[in-house]
């Protein structure tokens, strides 16, 4: 059952499905405020635990992920971006890094991620260009 698949992926979307608001009645979620191709990815992963190898489907997905707590996909996520640390994907690396920092399995990747920088010179070196000013 749909219901069921929704609810197994999100801790969210099963407080939302199982009360007794809209969500709950008509057994229906509605994400108004994210790309479709995301939506989609997300819900691909749910009943799959599959999501497209592409670095910018991660960086896609990692909002939706971290909003609806779904701790292996925001692993899945970070992990793809591990991944796919290059000159241009560095500075954009380490500010989705930050910006969910407080997630568990986000937190674990970070001394990962200063390690690969730290290690080449170059990626260190485009991370602090690619640094903007306030």
């Amino acid at each position: 059952c749909h219901r069921a698949v929704l609810a197994n992926a999100s801790a969210v979307w099963r407080t939302a499905l199982e009360s007794s608001f809209r969500e709950g009645r008509d057994a229906k979620l509605n994400i108004v405020d994210a790309d479709p191709g995301v939506v989609e990815a997300v819900l691909k992963y749910a009943y799959t635990f599959e999501l497209e190898p592409e670095f910018d489907v991660a960086v896609a997905v990692m909002g939706l992920a971290h909003r609806y707590e779904m701790s292996g996909l925001v692993a899945r996520c970070a992990q793809q971006m591990l991944d796919g640390v290059t000159s241009e994907s560095v500075a954009v690396i380490a500010s989705m890094m930050n910006v969910y920092s407080e997630h568990e399995e986000v937190a674990k990747m970070w001394p990962q991620f200063l390690n690969i920088v730290v290690r080449d010179r170059g990626l260190l070196e485009s991370a602090m260009r690619q640094v903007k000013n306030g």
